[in-house]
Parts: structure tokens; sequence; C-alpha cells
């Protein structure tokens, strides 16, 4: 009965009543919630989320490694031959990736993985090939051109500014549990909450 009932009403565009049990209390709406467009943190992840996700296309279409092993076969250029967790704690990348992914550059022969001369603890010393060489110099330009059309339409101070927010937001990231210890920036991401 109570079902032909509930038919009809929504038959005739009137929503049904929703009965609560005796001696439930409904929690009460929130009047505002986080707006994600906004939030920081949110915008940041979405954003490195997306450039990892074409970096790792791009190299791997384009050259036949992933982002992370170009990543590390640039800090090798740059550093000179390194170890392990040399690399995982300077280039900020995680230590079983990097395990994983060096072993993958070897087996491609774009890295020379060796022991380490007199080191108690078998560390090992990773340096690139004249194939890794020489696959950095074959994507330089390319790695440069899809820089300039990331950032094109920003002027070089604008630029420059990302970066000082960025080192800046890095280095708040310890603060974010402690007492406010720098004026407050007054910007609060968040928005009404629906009302359905």
């Amino acid at each position: 009965m109570a079902t032909m009932q509930n038919s009809r009403k929504l038959r005739s565009g009137r929503k049904p009543r929703k009965h609560t049990p005796a001696g439930v209390k409904l929690p009460s709406r929130p009047k505002h919630v986080i707006d994600f467009t906004r939030y920081i943190p949110t915008v940041l992840s979405s954003l490195v989320a997306k450039l990892r996700t074409n970096a790792n296309v791009f190299f791997s279409e384009s050259y036949g490694v992933s982002l992370t092993e170009w990543r590390i076969l640039s800090f090798l250029q740059e550093a000179g031959p390194s170890s392990a967790y040399a690399i995982w704690t300077t280039a900020n990348l995680d230590k079983a990736v990097v395990s994983r992914e060096t072993k993958s550059l070897s087996q491609k022969g774009l890295v020379r993985i060796a022991r380490e001369p007199g080191s108690a603890r078998k560390r090992t010393i990773i340096s690139p090939t004249q194939a890794g060489y020489e696959l950095l110099e074959r994507s330089l330009q390319e790695v440069l051109a899809r820089h300039d059309r990331l950032t094109a339409g920003l002027s070089k101070s604008s630029i420059e500014t990302v970066l000082q927010v960025a080192a800046h937001l890095e280095a708040r990231i310890p603060h974010m549990s402690k007492s406010l210890d720098l004026p407050s920036s007054g910007y609060v991401p968040i928005k009404p909450a629906s009302t359905k």
C-alpha cells in the first residue's frame, strides 16, 4: 500500500516523505565545506599527477625510459657516479623505486652498476654509460621545449614567483601541525555546503 502511494507521488512530481525512525537524531549539515579547487595541497597534488602522467608517456614513447629513469640519469650526469643512497636522498626519490629503476637502466645498457671499492656494506656505485649520456643529449632540446610550452604565457618574473612560492610551501610543510608562527594569509579555501 505504502509503495503504491510513493509510486503515485513520484509520478505526480512530488517526492515521497522520508521518515526518520523514532529516537534517531540526524546530524546537522555543515554550512561550509573545503573547496578543493582552491585548497593548495589538492591543487598541487593534481598538478603533479598530471605532469607525471604526461612525462611518463613522453619519455616512454620517445626514449624508451620512464620519467624516473630519466631523472636518475639526469642526476648522475650532474652529480657524477653515485650510490643508490645518494640518489634517493638527494634527488628526493623513493628508495624502492630507485633500486628498481636503476636495475632497469642497467638492463637497458644506460647505466653501469659496480661495487664501491673498500665498502664494508657492499655499497654500489652507479654511473651512466655512453648510451646513457647520448640519451640525455638527444632529449635535452625537447625537454626544454616542453618546459617552454608549459610556461608559455607567463613572464619570467611570474615563473620566479612560482618557484619562490613552491620553495616557501615546501619549507612550511613541517609547520602544518604546529601553532601559527607567521602572520596568517587570511586565505580560506571553503565554499557553502550543498543544500541537496
